[in-house]
């Protein structure tokens, strides 16, 4: 009882204490309004409250321009005037609810907004509730959203002042300061901008930055009022591959306090009532988003341009031609993928049923492919294959380069799948396909790639079981090089070093080599090692031991007893010259390749029994591996690999790989893989052990996404029509497009106007081959043609009250033709034959267009030309030695 006393008495006090009136207060306001100022005052009752009124000044603007050069010649957009901040609510939960209004527009562009509600936590001004006038048909991005954006922040309540969360541009950086001398400071960074499509394929091709640093001015000694507000803002797209490709955005606001009232009213709601539901219940106002203003419209509405860019394309190739291509063919594409992604099933049946669309049907069924949802799927089964099926390869392509990661595709990639007889070429062609689709989907992240390698991705494990159920066929260890992950790994090991054909131990190596090196494991490498040595209970091909090479040298140094096992094999007596020939060539390419692995090997040769010796110099074979770099800007590293099989002086294998490299990421950009069996007998005139039908096949690699094997011959009588069909003519052996670029989004400034970016990018491939042979006169001429086109396309409209103030379109595209030409005389056996590879010159150009959308519409082009010269690629020793020979035989 005597406690409960005390709490009274102590509550008593504290109330006491706190009703004691402001005498500072009082005395100020009797000397500015008189002495009967309180005599005049309402009374107050119990449902009373005060609440404050808060008139602002705000001035913003707002420049978009091409390069900083011109900035100070650019014009910008200013919106200036007065608006007011109205607390209404209190709520007992520490919400707060308040009206902003627009009260004088002093440059005659502000639009009639209608006032914005904000139901917000007090503290840390986190936004929770935005909400509208009820007379407001539609919510739109006005300067009234953007002062709201500027003053509360997305921050989650009680996270602390540093975090990463979703806001309205996307996830972002936000870091809420502490007040130092009255001031706060908030600042937004590191920005995942947009919330739509947003891929790139290669990382750093196109730089993307947002920043946004707000200053808070308070007033300390009245209520803590928020006295000035500074906000400057950018955004800049940026791009390695050419310093005047882009644009920058700044926007800047300043809004500065002009008076203070405090009114007293009746509450419009309990204090119990939550101050969005006060909203809605006294004001009537309509939600309209949270701190992701959801419902407020921001970008600008267009219509589909699928078919207008389809009739582009069509005319530009009439007028073209089909012999090569120029960078306008990768422009368009990626256009079209893009605006793909929204096209109806309508559209795609106009298209594909247009007469004068047949012979663009290829690029058509590619952009299909790329779309990568259900819909898409279902659309190029009933509409373009029942019309066109001649265009499934065009469609598969398409399908290995999209960026989707939809889940309801993959399942409708699985069903079709299912739908396919297990004997026909289709179901083959598709199952390579979705290989590379799910493979997209494993290595998506981090922790889908560990899902998958553990076995917990139910779509992915279904597809390797179902492949591999049938038992193993050479065919399906090809589809599994296409998603190398634990499962295909598991499965292809189990071939190594065993009693299974060549031709399935081969496809197996093949595997294997295409996994990451983190799944490699001591039991692999010990069977590595025994194909090495040619121990295992089957005679090892030479073909063989060099891929088990080739995977051995992935391992280094991470395995450091590989590189032992290796050189405790060597002799000066070798059973295999070629074998050893290609590893000491390997091991010099891995080192040039890669310093640390370089600096290892060298290591390895300073102990007293792995000296090099006379060996290495006097091997006389052609097998050879042979890296070079290509290009090295920009952090970007373009570099190619060659490996190169002979057997008994006769070419048998060879894998010719383009990759680009960033930091620690790699990506194959084009590969070719040639392979045959016994030719040697009609080369060399002699016949080996493994004497059979002569067999050639070619294996295209693009972009990640190697397409089924093509057989060239198979059998003598194929071989002698392949040799006679061979008269010089162009054959097209691929063709293809890869976006590498696809971003649309819509940044709402803190000044009120809204910018729309579109960003598109693909390469485009061409790859024609000639082959001509004469027996009169014993010579033969092959040559093949890449013709590349690359671009990268930039637009930016910066729209007020959904009007087009200023618009920006930035490309960049380069051209350029690979080139290898491959000469032989067969005069006497062995031939003698010379390889020569080149590059044409390197067309850059960057085309800037910047157009204001009022007052006189000026516009600006400036176009650029860069021309890097061509080069001719030095050749491997080995091949050199061949030339040379080639040459003596030509002069002779």
């Amino acid at each position: 009882m005597f406690s409960s006393r005390i709490w009274l008495l102590l509550a008593v006090t504290v109330g006491v204490c706190l009703a004691v009136p402001d005498l500072d207060e009082i005395k100020k306001n009797l000397r500015k309004h008189g002495p009967d100022y309180y005599k005049n005052q309402p009374k107050m009752n119990e449902n009373t409250v005060r609440l404050l009124k808060v008139d602002y000044w705000f001035r913003t603007e707002s420049m978009i321009y091409d390069d900083i050069d011109n900035k100070e010649k650019d014009p910008s957009t200013v919106i200036a005037g007065n608006f007011s901040f109205e607390t209404l609510h209190h709520d007992v939960e520490g919400g707060m609810l308040g009206r902003f209004t627009l009260t004088q527009c002093n440059t005659d562009n502000c639009g009639n907004p209608s006032p914005i509600y904000i139901a917000f936590r007090q503290g840390g001004n986190n936004a929770e509730h935005i909400l509208k006038a009820s007379d407001e048909s539609d919510a739109t991005w006005n300067f009234l959203y953007a002062i709201v954006n500027t003053i509360y922040t997305p921050a989650e309540y009680g996270e602390g002042d540093e975090q990463t969360v979703d806001t309205i541009y996307g996830r972002c950086f936000v870091n809420f300061g502490r007040p130092e001398d009255k001031r706060f400071r908030r600042i937004i960074e590191k920005c995942d901008l947009g919330y739509g499509t947003n891929f790139t394929k290669f990382e750093g091709i196109e730089s993307v930055q947002y920043d946004q640093d707000v200053w808070y001015t308070q007033n300390t000694k009245v209520d803590a009022d928020i006295i000035m507000v500074d906000a400057i803002e950018m955004l800049a797209f940026k791009s390695p591959l050419h310093e005047k490709y882009g644009f920058t955005l700044e926007s800047r606001t300043h809004v500065e306090i002009t008076n203070r009232t405090r009114v007293f009213v009746t509450s419009y709601c309990n204090d119990t009532v939550p101050s969005a539901k006060c909203a809605e219940q006294a004001f009537g106002a309509v939600r309209v988003g949270g701190k992701l203003y959801e419902h407020v419209k921001i970008a600008q509405e267009q219509s589909n341009k699928l078919t207008k860019l389809i009739g582009t394309y069509r005319r530009h190739l009439q007028d073209m031609g089909d012999s090569h291509i120029c960078e306008k063919h990768s422009l368009l594409y990626s256009q079209i993928a893009q605006e793909a992604r929204l096209a109806k099933r309508q559209d795609w049946e106009a298209a594909i049923q247009y007469p004068e669309n047949d012979h663009v049907l290829s690029l058509i069924a590619s952009a299909l492919g790329g779309v990568g949802t259900a819909e898409s799927i279902t659309t190029a089964r009933e509409v373009l294959l029942t019309a066109s099926p001649d265009y499934l390869d065009d469609l598969l392509f398409g399908i290995s380069q999209s960026s989707s990661n939809n889940e309801k595709w993959h399942k409708q990639l699985m069903y079709w799948l299912g739908s396919l007889d297990k004997k026909s070429e289709e179901y083959w062609k598709v199952a390579n396909t979705i290989a590379t689709v799910l493979n997209k989907r494993c290595e998506a992240s981090t922790s889908s790639l560990n899902s998958c390698n553990k076995g917990k991705e139910t779509i992915v494990n279904k597809f390797i079981t179902d492949l591999t159920a049938g038992g193993v066929e050479v065919r399906v260890l090809e589809v599994l090089e296409n998603i190398p992950i634990f499962g295909s790994y598991t499965f292809a090991k189990k071939f190594i070093c065993e009693t299974e054909s060549e031709d399935v131990q081969k496809a197996a190596l093949n595997v294997i080599l295409a996994a990451s090196k983190n799944l490699y494991e001591t039991q692999l490498t010990h069977k590595l090692i025994k194909l090495f040595r040619n121990t295992c209970s089957q005679e090892t091909p030479t073909s063989h031991s060099q891929l088990a090479i080739d995977i051995l040298l992935k391992c280094v140094p991470d395995h450091q007893n590989v590189a032992t096992l290796i050189l405790r094999t060597e002799t000066l007596n070798p059973d295999d010259q070629e074998k050893w020939h290609y590893l000491y060539k390997a091991i010099e390419a891995s080192g040039n390749k890669d310093e640390l692995k370089a600096e290892f090997w060298s290591r390895m040769r300073k102990f007293k029994v792995f000296r090099p010796n006379f060996l290495h110099r006097a091997l006389q074979a052609d097998s050879h591996v042979h890296w070079q770099e290509i290009a090295d800007a920009s952090n970007f590293q373009l570099f190619s690999t060659a490996n190169t099989e002979f057997l008994q002086k006769s070419f048998k294998r060879s894998i010719f790989e383009l990759s680009m490299k960033k930091g620690r990421k790699e990506h194959n950009l084009f590969s070719l893989s040639i392979d045959t069996e016994h030719l040697e007998q009609f080369v060399t005139g002699s016949a080996s052990s493994r004497s059979g039908a002569p067999q050639g096949s070619v294996r295209i690699g693009v972009a990640g996404h190697k397409l089924p094997t093509h057989h060239i011959f198979k059998g003598s009588t194929d071989l002698l029509s392949t040799v006679w069909e061979a008269d010089g003519r162009t054959h097209k052996a691929f063709e293809g497009h890869v976006p590498v670029r696809d971003v649309r989004l819509s940044v709402p400034l803190l000044s009120g106007l809204t910018l729309d970016v579109d960003s598109v990018g693909a390469i485009s491939m061409r790859v024609l081959a000639s082959a001509e042979v004469s027996l009169w006169n014993q010579r033969s001429n092959a040559k093949a043609e890449a013709y590349t086109s690359g671009s990268l396309h930039l637009t930016a409209s910066l729209y007020h009250h959904s009007e087009p103030v200023r618009h920006v379109e930035s490309t960049i595209s380069a051209l350029s033709t690979f080139t290898t030409d491959t000469r032989a005389i067969f005069e006497t056996l062995p031939y003698d034959f010379c390889l020569r590879t080149s590059n044409s010159n390197v067309d850059i150009n960057q085309k800037t267009v910047v157009q204001d959308q009022i007052g006189k519409h000026k516009k600006k082009t400036l176009n650029r030309k860069r021309v890097h010269p061509g080069v001719t690629y030095r050749l491997d020793d080995s091949t050199i030695r061949q030339c040379n020979s080639y040459l003596e035989q030509f002069r002779l």
